[in-house]
């Protein structure tokens, strides 16, 4: 068994994991952190290894934490990767990373794969049929769109996304509704589109938290993954650990 530990921009999850399959789950923050992982040893004793990947704020005594009770594997720039890495950078982000080895080993053959994951912004990553990170593109989340309206302009209120709207608002409120969530949707459904044009085989997965409410609004074929991030920290490890 590992401890497997997804430090996001606004969460952390951790999942205890046998294998692939996911034993126990739970969201905290960094100020709980710590009680947490103790519950966790309580219920499970015999964990010795932990693999962590950082997006977000993570307090330098959380990190000493886990080095001192457990053998501790970082997803970072350093790792080999199951796949290769064609971008023109190295700050690939970890979160990434993270998305594109656990949507690869969720498949069996070599085709093309979109990873849209909707949290704080939406990414979407593209990896092609030989296993070639290509890159992708980053845009603002749902929340960081609604956030922007409000925080931006003089006299737009602040919103709560809704699961579904007119495309024709009537009413300020269901103005702003209709501009941010058919306008991601359009997006979605646009950059989609243009990858399954290059090739019609095209694997699309998506993640994160708002996929739930836009998984309803689209009509494409996909693979709805919530926990998409912990399996590909989890497929990073094992890979690292076999070489």
């Amino acid at each position: 068994m590992i401890l497997v530990i997804d430090v996001g921009n606004t969460a952390i999850k951790m999942a205890v994991m046998n294998h692939e399959k996911i034993e126990t789950i739970l969201r905290c923050d960094a100020s709980n952190f710590i009680a947490s992982c103790n519950e966790l040893l309580e219920e499970y004793d015999t964990l010795k290894d932990a693999a962590l990947c950082v997006v977000g704020n993570f307090p330098v005594e959380c990190k000493n934490y886990l080095t001192s009770h457990f053998k501790l594997f970082e997803v970072n720039h350093t790792i080999k990767l199951p796949f290769k890495n064609d971008y023109q950078s190295n700050t690939l982000g970890n979160d990434r990373i993270a998305l594109v080895a656990g949507a690869l080993c969720s498949i069996t053959n070599y085709e093309p794969v979109l990873i849209i994951d909707a949290g704080t912004c939406v990414t979407y990553d593209y990896i092609d049929e030989l296993k070639h990170y290509k890159g992708g593109a980053i845009s603002p989340g749902l929340r960081l769109r609604y956030e922007s309206l409000h925080n931006y302009t003089a006299n737009l209120p602040l919103l709560e996304a809704v699961k579904s709207t007119e495309i024709t608002g009537n009413s300020t409120a269901n103005s702003i509704h209709s501009g941010i969530l058919n306008g991601l949707q359009f997006e979605i459904k646009g950059l989609i589109k243009y990858y399954r044009k290059q090739n019609k085989k095209l694997n699309v997965f998506m993640t994160g938290g708002d996929a739930q409410i836009l998984s309803t609004r689209l009509k494409n074929r996909f693979f709805a993954t919530p926990f998409l991030m912990l399996h590909g920290i989890y497929n990073l490890y094992t890979y690292n650990k076999n070489l």
